[in-house]
């Protein structure tokens, strides 16, 4: 077990050396429905860190970048469900906001956590990483972030 943790860790470690050095390679390719990211990173590398967090349950980042790679990834993962190209009418009538407004609103639930990463990291990072698997349409994948979120915040206060 602690072989594995410590193996996880370099791991990690070494993947967060790869963001830092690789930051410039970012998702400019990719459309970001007018959002821009805090930071940038390669997708493959945030999903690697993301893989070590969904496996162990543990992180060796500052909240605030990991935070960042969340959201970058958050926003990579609502980008690729087929709602995102809709029209802003079509995706107002299909999920009754805008895409824009839907990966705002989550965007923010995810930055609302200042003190540091909710316990529901791993399960965050779980979702995120099967999502299309998981979850048919953007919709259902909102709704299950957004339970997350609340059960977070109601069990802090």
């Amino acid at each position: 077990m602690a072989e594995a943790t410590a193996e996880a860790s370099e791991t990690s470690q070494n993947s967060n050396l790869a963001v830092d050095q690789n930051h410039d390679t970012s998702v400019s390719h990719l459309p970001n429905h007018g959002i821009k990211p805090q930071h940038e990173f390669s997708e493959e590398q945030v999903r690697h860190i993301l893989e070590v967090i969904a496996a162990t349950g543990k992180f060796w980042h500052e909240w605030d970048k990991l935070k960042g790679m969340l959201s970058f990834y958050l926003k990579q993962v609502l980008s690729q469900y087929p709602e995102a190209k809709l029209s802003s009418e079509q995706q107002i009538s299909s999920m009754g906001e805008t895409f824009l407004e839907l990966v705002k609103r989550l965007d923010d639930a995810l930055q609302s956590f200042v003190e540091g990463p909710p316990f529901t990291l791993q399960r965050v990072c779980e979702i995120l990483l099967a999502a299309r698997t998981i979850y048919p349409n953007l919709s259902k994948l909102a709704l299950a972030l957004e339970k997350i979120s609340v059960l977070e915040h109601l069990t802090r206060d």
